[in-house]
């Protein structure tokens, strides 16, 4: 699942996660960051805000790594913690060397039943 990001920067790809489809309690997600044009993986800080918009819930910020070799950010635990639609966005910093060094973030909506 991929989304190009609000200012067109960046593509934010959802490469999995666990459970699938997202579900109540602990998920892990595994996110990448790549150009506009979906080529090469960006480095840069990764953050995420997740939100019931329906209800006025902020979800627990999780823990996120990031794996050099594989270019995919890791993000544990996603805790869900209701039913109900949920929306991730997903904010990247780029490192200052990047010729496209201004962030970028793109929402994600999941309904957890």
């Amino acid at each position: 699942m991929t989304k190009l990001g609000d200012s067109e920067r960046f593509n934010f790809a959802l490469l999995s996660s666990t459970p699938a489809p997202p579900a109540l309690n602990d998920n892990t997600f595994r996110v990448q960051v790549r150009g506009a044009g979906g080529d090469e993986s960006q480095n840069g800080e990764l953050s995420v805000l997740l939100e019931m918009p329906e209800h006025g819930h902020m979800g627990q910020q999780p823990s996120i790594s990031f794996d050099s070799a594989s270019q995919v950010f890791t993000l544990e635990p996603m805790r869900l913690f209701m039913v109900g639609l949920w929306r991730f966005t997903f904010s990247f910093a780029p490192d200052a060397g990047n010729p496209e060094a201004a962030p970028d973030s793109a929402v994600f909506k999941f309904c957890v039943d």
